[in-house]
């Protein structure tokens, strides 16, 4: 079961005073009137115990509410009212429960004593939350605890509330003088003490000025209607200290509500200034919070210009914002686009005239195209709008009816248009980071592309070593290599290098695959298959993009290779420590499609022997920079695979990959890496039985 903590606190306090309004009510109707102290003691501290047990409940009550000031006074002034209205509808009251020998003496009896008891009680209640509303208007925007002093004074209330009890005895009736004279001292001294009008708005001081009046007359009207006999008689039989107390309690509102009267009159010429200071902290840290939040571009100048227009009291204000070499007009508030387009460029027109690293004030008079304007400005001012010491563009207000801008406009958004000019680089940051993660999405969808589209793993076929590497040098690249299945002992290879990087290039990579895949399961010559490629491609490629390409087929059973290149790096050949470049003729594929492409394209044959290394490769190899930007060559590349050519594929290329990383450890790859390699160790056995093991390539990286 789950409590609420503070509603239980608060039913307990209110079961309290229903409990003592019921033994209060008990004894005024079961014990006789009396005029001894002892009887007038025991009903007033009843009484007592009833008020603080109410104010108490209502204090829980209170707190759980925000506090308005102006709310407070509202309600004071309503309390008041009713307690005006019981006192003025009395005499019919007391007419109905009079006796026929003293018309203002109540009949004893149920009915009369609960009449007199709810009478009583509601002016109680009205009194409790009067009282609770001047201890919260006293404590409220004070900056130091002052409860001792209001605290004082409420102990000196009840003094002078239970002191009515000797005032039939001469000889003490100082006493009762005494504690009523201090109280009305503590009161005035109190209400001086008034430190939350200076933080109410203009408006609600004009408001607080009218009620005020209203409420200090009814405080007063109901002190004067309270202290004639009529009246009296009722409130002081039911208890001689709660009648004091109401006089009290009166004479607190009439001194509270003067002196707010004319406090509230002092702070009127001053409440434009300070309504002003406040917006501007308003506005301050409403930016504060907008630089760590994320707002649509848009948006975000729009409520700039809308602020920057209340804290220095423009009629208008815009934003010039830097945008392809000039100055755009945006967030456009209460002025034209073309009035602002028109200002904007006399600004930018005469900015080396003006120092514009900070706010200046610029007199419309010196505007030639004044009469162009929709509105006449009398004035405006600039203020930079600056983010990492980079000028993003300005703030711009404007003032109309020769209306000027002081200093302390100048102050407030040269102040402004600091957290401005963040809160909107936060905003484009924050733009940037949605491309760039769509982008990084798009890139995600290329990668798992780019990775269906290579081998995931070497073909294994007896008497060839196959290895081969990938390195990308962005998220995707355009370097492609695959092998393929012509027949039962001959399967094709391919290594192509896409003109450019990134997605466009994996993209043309993938629709040469595509293209590759489908040819070598028809022509069977590597040429044609070449010149095939260069055929569909016409249709795709456009004058920025070629694909340079080698593809060759090896006839496992003869012990042959045919290969052709298309504008493709020189095919290796590693035999007994020396190696041979070959260099059949050849065009990249996309660069011309005419016969000339067909003409020029060679094809040649190898008979390949025991240990031969075929070595295809892409320039991001060869072209790999070190810190001096000096290219790891064709040189120390050719070397490496002599120094190791009696080690396998896997070991040679490794070898390549390891000497290239550390060679260019210095400087960011700029180019993809693909490697090939193929060494033959010996004729394939034919046995009749053997067949092509379909499998795909691993790329290592």
């Amino acid at each position: 079961m789950k409590f609420d903590i503070p509603a239980l606190k608060i039913n307990q306090k209110f079961q309290t005073f229903i409990v003592l309004s019921i033994v209060l009510f008990g004894f005024k109707l079961f014990a006789p009137g009396s005029d001894s102290i002892t009887y007038l003691l025991i009903n007033d501290l009843l009484v007592g115990f009833t008020v603080a047990a109410f104010i108490f409940y209502l204090m829980d009550w209170i707190h759980l509410k925000k506090i308005n000031p102006l709310s407070l006074v509202m309600n004071i002034g309503i309390f008041t009212a009713v307690i005006f209205l019981l006192i003025t509808f009395s005499n019919t009251i007391l007419r109905g429960l009079s006796t026929e020998n003293n018309i203002y003496f109540p009949k004893t009896g149920f009915i009369p004593n609960l009449v007199v008891f709810v009478y009583s009680f509601i002016i109680l209640g009205s009194l409790s939350y009067i009282f609770l509303a001047f201890r919260e208007l006293y404590s409220l925007k004070q900056k130091r605890d002052i409860n001792t002093y209001f605290n004082t004074m409420v102990v000196f209330f009840i003094l002078a509330s239970y002191s009515t009890l000797l005032q039939k005895s001469t000889d003490l009736l100082y006493i009762k003088d005494t504690f009523f004279i201090i109280s009305i001292l503590l009161i005035i001294i109190n209400s001086i003490k008034i430190s939350w009008i200076a933080f109410i708005v203009k408006k609600e001081k004009k408001i607080l000025l009218f009620l005020s009046i209203i409420i200090a007359i009814l405080f007063v009207s109901n002190l004067v209607k309270n202290s004639g006999n009529n009246n009296a008689n009722l409130l002081v039989q039911f208890s001689p200290a709660l009648n004091q107390f109401f006089n009290i309690i009166g004479i607190y509102g009439a001194i509270y509500f003067s002196i707010l009267f004319f406090t509230t009159l002092f702070h009127i010429p001053t409440a434009e200034a300070f309504d002003r200071k406040a917006q501007e902290v308003t506005s301050l840290q409403y930016f504060s919070k907008l630089i760590t939040e994320v707002l649509d571009f848009d948006d975000l100048v729009k409520t700039i210009t809308d602020i920057a227009s209340k804290i220095s009291n423009a009629d208008a204000a815009w934003i010039a914002w830097q945008e392809n070499g000039g100055l755009k007009s945006v967030g456009n508030n209460s002025i034209g686009f073309l009035d602002a387009d028109l200002i904007t460029s006399f600004v930018a027109e005469n900015k080396n005239k003006y120092n514009l690293n900070e706010t200046v004030f610029i007199s419309m008079d010196k505007f030639q195209k004044k009469s162009q304007l929709g509105e006449s400005f009398s004035n405006i001012t600039v203020s930079p709008l600056r983010a990492h010491n980079e000028l993003k563009g300005y703030l711009l207000t404007g003032k109309k009816n020769n209306f000027l801008f002081d200093d302390e406009d100048k102050n407030a958004l040269d102040t402004f248009s600091d957290y401005a000019s963040i809160a909107i680089e936060n905003s484009r940051l924050f733009e940037e980071s949605i491309i760039k993660e769509r982008l990084e999405k798009e890139l995600d969808v290329a990668r798992e592309v780019q990775r269906k589209i290579l081998p995931s793993k070497n073909p294994n076929y007896e008497g060839l070593s196959i290895s081969t590497v990938f390195i990308p040098a962005f998220e995707v690249g355009g370097d492609y290599y695959d092998f393929f299945e012509i027949d039962k002992y001959t399967f094709g290879f391919v290594i192509a290098d896409v003109s450019g990087k990134g997605i466009s290039a994996a993209f043309i990579m993938a629709e040469v695959k595509g293209i590759f895949e489908s040819l070598s399961k028809t022509i069977k010559t590597p040429k044609n298959i070449l010149i095939k490629a260069n055929e569909i491609l016409q249709r795709t490629l456009d004058r920025k993009n070629f694909v340079s390409a080698a593809y060759g087929f090896i006839d496992l059973q003869n012990e042959t290779m045919l290969i052709s290149r298309a504008g493709h790096c020189p095919i290796i050949l590693l035999r007994d420590n020396s190696i041979e470049n070959l260099r059949p003729s050849g065009i990249g594929l996309g660069l011309n499609f005419s016969d000339h492409f067909s003409n020029t394209l060679e094809e040649i044959k190898i008979d390949l022997k025991e240990n031969d290394i075929i070595v295809l490769y892409t320039d991001g190899i060869t072209e790999a920079k070190n810190k001096l930007l000096e290219d790891f060559g064709s040189d120390l590349f050719e070397k490496i695979l002599i120094e190791n050519c009696d080690k396998d594929a896997d070991y040679i290329s490794n070898k390549v990959i390891r000497e290239v990383t550390l060679f260019s450890q210095n400087h960011p790859q700029h180019d993809d890496i693909t490697l090939v390699i193929l060494k033959w160790k010996q004729k394939l056995k034919i046995d009749g039985e053997k067949e092509w093991q379909n499998s795909t390539l691993q790329p290592k990286i």
